[in-house]
């Protein structure tokens, strides 16, 4: 059987990164890694809150979006054997793949969408 068994993680898009780090910081959150930015002023960071993680991304290509309609993604930890078979559920149930299998530093993961578009992050940790 093939079902969540926590919230891994969620991703927000923020306009300015050194302000969002600042916000999240001072509310106890622990900065475990930032990247960038690069030439085209993308950055990411990640901070730990309790055993999840809050992945925070900036990008000037972003749309802007109004004020509280910022979230990225959310990642669900996913009870399973392995990938193949979250691929295999996922098929049965119609349910499309948009991207992945991606190895990460602590298992697998793959992105689906939701009926309104929110993307859904599916990992299989090791």
């Amino acid at each position: 059987m093939v079902r969540p068994k926590a919230l891994d993680h969620v991703g927000l898009l923020v306009t300015d990164m050194d302000r969002s780090l600042r916000f999240y910081e001072a509310l106890g959150l622990e900065l475990l890694r930032r990247k960038g930015p690069n030439a085209e002023g993308v950055s990411s960071a990640v901070l730990r809150v309790g055993e999840q993680e809050i992945n925070v991304f900036s990008d000037p290509a972003f749309v802007a979006a109004e004020k509280g309609e910022r979230i990225h993604h959310f990642c669900l930890a996913m009870e399973c054997a392995g990938i193949a078979d979250l691929v295999a559920a996922l098929r049965r149930a119609g349910i499309e793949i948009a991207k992945g299998p991606i190895e990460r530093r602590d298992g697998t993961s793959l992105f689906v969408s939701d009926p309104d578009g929110v993307r859904v992050e599916l990992i299989v940790k090791r």
